[in-house]
């Protein structure tokens, strides 16, 4: 046996070691990975993913219009009956997974609108709007969190808004203050303040 042989013999085993040693450290990287939505992504993008898994390929329609309000639309036809407020099992299905995206983010309110249909009386549209709000609420939702806003044109989608709101400021101090620009002096300011001395 030459030196070279020698050489391979004792490489061989310490290149499978560090082999196993990386591939061991990659795993262990691939689970220490969190699984959750990134730091700084708004509760609304999240509960738009979701939402939209639950109801791909139904007529139900899920737009985030701005940072701070999802969309949820819910064909007349498959809300309720003609000249009727009773929730249908489509409208129904819709309000569970609102209802769960509410309860999940505290952060969240929501508005409602219902139309009434094309020929109905107007006071179908507060009734729907009425009957969306209470079934939101017996699946938990809190009553200070969904409004009921009345009646949209005749025929139109109900309307489920997920609004993100700021979280109340508990505690004042100059840590919680919004740092305000120094603006213009006021004219005669200096000499109020140089008189009061």
């Amino acid at each position: 046996m030459n030196t070279l042989d020698l050489r391979r013999q004792s490489c061989g085993p310490t290149r499978r070691t560090a082999a196993l040693v990386l591939a061991l450290l990659a795993l262990l990287a691939g689970c220490a990975t969190p699984t959750g939505p990134a730091p700084g992504v708004s509760p609304l993008v999240v509960e738009q993913r979701w939402l939209e898994e639950w109801f791909r390929g139904t007529p139900v329609v899920i737009t985030l219009h701005d940072s701070n309000t999802l969309a949820v639309d819910v064909p007349l036809a498959n809300s309720f009956a003609t000249g009727s407020s009773s929730v249908k099992p489509a409208l129904a299905a819709v309000l569970d997974r609102v209802a769960t995206s509410l309860l999940r983010q505290p952060a969240l309110r929501v508005s409602i609108t219902a139309s009434t249909d094309t020929d109905g009386p107007a006071a179908l549209a507060a009734g729907r709007t009425q009957q969306v709000r209470d079934q939101l609420i017996a699946r938990g939702v809190a009553g200070t969190r969904a409004t009921g806003l009345g009646k949209a044109r005749a025929g139109t989608p109900v309307q489920l808004r997920l609004v993100a709101v700021a979280p109340l400021i508990v505690h004042l101090d100059d840590a919680t203050l919004p740092a305000f620009p120094a603006g213009p002096k006021r004219p005669g300011a200096a000499a109020a303040s140089s008189a009061s001395r």
